[in-house]
């Protein structure tokens, strides 16, 4: 990235995650036209909400309303067709998180430049993630993930009403935003360890506001859509039991292997990254707190749900995030050269230009050289030309 002023700085990383983002949409976005005739799974859901706001869809889908809603609301002030509104919505929002991660590894986690711009390429490379949302973009996923993430932020940063504001928001579009209510308080009581703490008081109220205005906004949905949705019931409306039942069934005897393949090597360093993360700040380090309570939710939300992949994928920004930090550690051009072979190798299998067997020896490869950067010390620089040095004394550049 080119040096300068920081407002340059910005504009070329901007510009850099922009390009590659757009090059994904172009990789995988369906073919026109009318690509929702080849729309599959969750997406026949939203895409027929997206058309009558209020339509009785299968459960959970039919309560998923923000994301259908705006596509709705800007086709009747455009004009624009139903698919090329998705399409402009899930990049538009994908783009936005990919950007919105690139100043949260900045302005909170104070990382170099570099490491930020690589890192967030790699969030915006991850298949589930983003390039995913692209081939199928008639989903909530890409506003779920913004909303997550911006919601993590609030969460580190302190700030109760913003946090407030996305939890309703997150909710309306998918139910699944309301497990992250509880992580404020927890987080708040960390630092002080006192129940009476103001943002420990104000974090429990706003998990019980916010669950009380979505039982309200539950019950009007249902009025609107003219039904009875049991909460965390399936498509067959049966139950949660039967659902959780369901859910289990699927995939069987696969989910380690797809749960590792969302990450592949990045878990190893992700799981680095919360070892330094206790070893520095103990199990007050709040990254180490906001990681374990993701994980838990993502295995609560997989016991409703079929894809592993998709579900776990919304641990991303964090997984990306702490690899980041792992990575910002490397410090010098020679070493920079190999974070970047690492982020390199991990786009290499997300975009499937890897495939088959090759991509358990390239998660070996990756996972060698990161045991190799974090084993053996940093390289000294020799001297040049002019500068001192212990053992030499002062060059005289003159004298050459």
């Amino acid at each position: 990235m080119p040096r300068g002023r920081p407002g340059a700085q910005r504009f070329w990383a901007y510009l850099a995650l922009g390009t590659v983002s757009l090059i994904n949409l172009i990789s995988f976005m369906p073919k026109f036209p009318k690509p929702h005739e080849q729309a599959w799974g969750d997406a026949v859901n939203y895409y027929r909400m997206s058309e009558q706001t209020g339509a009785a869809v299968d459960n959970p889908f039919a309560l998923r309303m923000l994301s259908p809603w705006i596509v709705h609301r800007g086709n009747l002030l455009t004009g624009l067709s139903l698919d090329v509104l998705w399409v402009a919505f899930t990049f538009v929002v994908t783009l936005a998180t990919i950007i919105v991660f690139f100043e949260f590894l900045r302005s909170h986690l104070k990382l170099q430049l570099f490491t930020s711009v690589l890192a967030s390429v790699a969030l915006a490379c991850t298949f589930w993630y983003a390039p995913y949302a692209f081939s199928n973009p008639w989903l909530v996923d890409p506003l779920n993930n913004l909303l997550y993430l911006l919601a993590i932020w609030f969460i580190l940063e302190r700030k109760l009403i913003p946090f407030a504001i996305v939890i309703v928001l997150g909710a309306i579009n998918k139910e699944t935003t309301l497990l992250l209510a509880p992580l404020y308080p927890l987080i708040a009581w960390t630092r002080e360890r006192s129940f009476r703490d103001r943002d420990v008081l104000g974090g429990i109220g706003v998990f019980v506001v916010t669950t009380g205005v979505y039982i309200g906004y539950r019950i009007w949905a249902q009025n609107l859509i003219g039904g009875d949705y049991g909460f965390g019931a399936g498509q067959s409306n049966s139950g949660l039991l039967d659902n959780i039942r369901f859910a289990l069934n699927a995939s069987k005897g696969t989910g380690q292997v797809e749960l590792f393949a969302t990450f592949h090597f990045f878990w190893l360093l992700f799981g680095y990254g919360l070892y330094q993360q206790y070893r520095r700040y103990g199990l007050r380090a709040e990254l180490l707190i906001a990681s374990v309570w993701l994980f838990a939710c993502c295995l609560a939300g997989r016991l409703v749900a079929t894809d592993t992949s998709r579900v776990f994928v919304m641990m991303a920004p964090l997984i990306i995030a702490l690899t980041a930090v792992v990575l910002d550690q490397q410090r010098g051009e020679g070493r920079r050269l190999w974070v970047g072979a690492l982020v390199f190798l991990y786009i290499a299998v997300n975009l499937r230009i890897i495939t088959g067997a090759a991509v358990f020896w390239v998660d070996a490869v990756a996972f060698l050289i990161f045991a190799a950067l974090i084993s053996f010390p940093k390289t000294p620089r020799w001297p040049r030309i002019g500068e001192f040095s212990p053992h030499q004394g002062t060059l005289d550049v003159k004298s050459f």
